[in-house]
């Protein structure tokens, strides 16, 4: 894909207009490359990729967001990677997830076994995490559709699971997935979370990992960092792109969409993938019609979350392993992952990056959330990473865009089409299952999958 500007831009050169070019407008037109599409890409910032980002600070490399890919093996952003990036991007699994509440250290339980032997809790709390735990890996996905308009806690509870260690834990596990507490987490979201598959098993297979467990994780680090991925995407598509082109409107008439205006000159065309936030869309999508209007004023009040990220660059290698680790106590729960120790590159020689994530609180700036995490977790827990910070830098962002709270699931939310024939919408806050990264692989599936139909 070739950078070109607006004054130069003829619509039908091209077969589709991508308005927006985040994870979900790249990986779309991606897509539609395979399918001998053309398209163009208007994106209104300097830069491709959204929050699907990376750069450099100092002589380290740093992600938007601390990224560990989900479903590396089997999930649908992988797979539209490996099928048309050659050679096939490379992901390395992490080790695990280490769940620290105060003295004590525990990993996931895979296993009945593992969950007799819980560290975190006592003889009550463990025959409880087993029982629940038991429930929801063989309970099948269509069965956790009923439970997306309650709470997870409010799912808990209604099951007698209601040891605070046990739901601290799950709330560190689903505040990284969701976005926000289990308090207000749809319990149909963290049970998929919690569940980790898109995909129904047998009874059998269900048996199978509750006796013996299973020590494989399907989650990584990319190597080479986010922006090689998005370097590689944009190379990989056919078309052009044009940066700082802000989409003003997108006309409908008739019933279907004639096109867009940007910066002031119209772009007649009838194929319109729009990535652009879901509650920005009542201001740019201009209809007369009912039914168009309610479409996207629904979602005009749409909630969303922010996380805070700080990296870390060490002077020496202090962590040095590939562990997952989150502090549950003391508040607030933190992420933390050493970047380095996956790929040597994104730090120099003898040096490490460390990234460490929280949700950024209501009512709370980020400079207070870096303090608490300072203060509280890595004081206590990881004193010698506070001895040798050679860089440090701090970001903002959203932590899954849409918060996956009852009536925003993604059996809540709408797309891949619209009221308005030839307009489809993209994106994390679209519908399709998962978060991040995977969320927006499966919108792209789905458009592509809903123009094919309309097509034949």
């Amino acid at each position: 894909m070739r950078e070109t500007t607006l004054d130069r831009v003829e619509p039908s050169d091209y077969d589709a207009i991508v308005a927006g070019g985040g994870a979900g407008g790249l990986l779309t037109s991606l897509a539609l490359t395979a399918e001998g599409k053309r398209v163009l890409v208007l994106e209104q910032a300097k830069r491709l990729g959204g929050v699907w980002h990376g750069y450099w600070v100092g002589d380290f490399r740093v992600d938007q967001g601390l990224h560990v890919v989900t479903r590396i093996r089997r999930g649908a952003f992988v797979r539209f990677l490996k099928a048309h990036l050659n050679p096939p991007p490379e992901f390395v699994l992490h080790e695990g997830w280490h769940f620290r509440v105060y003295d004590k250290v525990g990993t996931i339980p895979s296993s009945i076994g593992e969950t007799l032997r819980w560290p975190l809790t006592g003889v009550r709390g463990r025959l409880g995490l087993a029982r629940i735990g038991a429930k929801i890996k063989t309970m099948k996905l269509e069965e956790m559709k009923q439970y997306k308009d309650i709470t997870f806690r409010e799912f808990m509870e209604s099951k007698g699971a209601t040891n605070e260690v046990m739901l601290d834990v799950m709330q560190s596990a689903i505040y990284m997935a969701a976005g926000v507490s289990i308090d207000e987490a749809s319990a149909y979201e963290a049970l998929r979370t919690l569940k980790d598959t898109d995909r129904e098993s047998s009874r059998l297979q269900s048996a199978r990992r509750l006796i013996f467990g299973t020590d494989e994780y399907d989650e990584g680090i990319a190597i080479g960092g986010m922006q090689s991925l998005v370097d590689r995407v944009c190379d990989a598509i056919s078309g052009e792109y044009v940066l700082n082109a802000p989409v003003d409107k997108i006309a409908e008439k008739g019933g279907n969409v004639r096109g867009l205006v940007v910066g002031g000159k119209e772009l007649e065309h009838n194929l319109v993938i729009s990535n652009i936030p879901l509650w920005s869309m009542p201001k740019i999508v201009t209809s007369n019609r009912p039914d168009v209007v309610q479409f996207f004023e629904r979602w005009s009040q749409m909630r969303v979350t922010q996380g805070v990220t700080i990296w870390l660059g060490l002077d020496e290698v202090v962590i040095g392993d590939r562990k997952s680790r989150v502090i549950v106590h003391p508040r607030p729960e933190t992420w933390m992952i050493s970047l380095s120790s996956f790929d040597p590159s994104c730090a120099p020689t003898g040096k490490e990056l460390l990234g460490i994530a929280t949700i950024l609180h209501e009512g709370r700036t980020a400079e207070e959330m870096v303090n608490a995490v300072k203060s509280n977790g890595l004081k206590e827990y990881h004193e010698e990473v506070l001895k040798h910070i050679e860089m440090e830098h701090v970001q903002t962002s959203y932590a899954t865009r849409a918060a996956l709270i009852p009536g925003q699931t993604d059996l809540d939310r709408p797309g891949p089409e619209t009221p308005i024939k030839g307009l489809y919408i993209v994106g994390t806050d679209t519908s399709g299952s998962g978060v991040g990264l995977q969320q927006a692989a499966n919108s792209a599936e789905g458009v592509l999958t809903a123009i094919k139909a309309q097509s034949s």
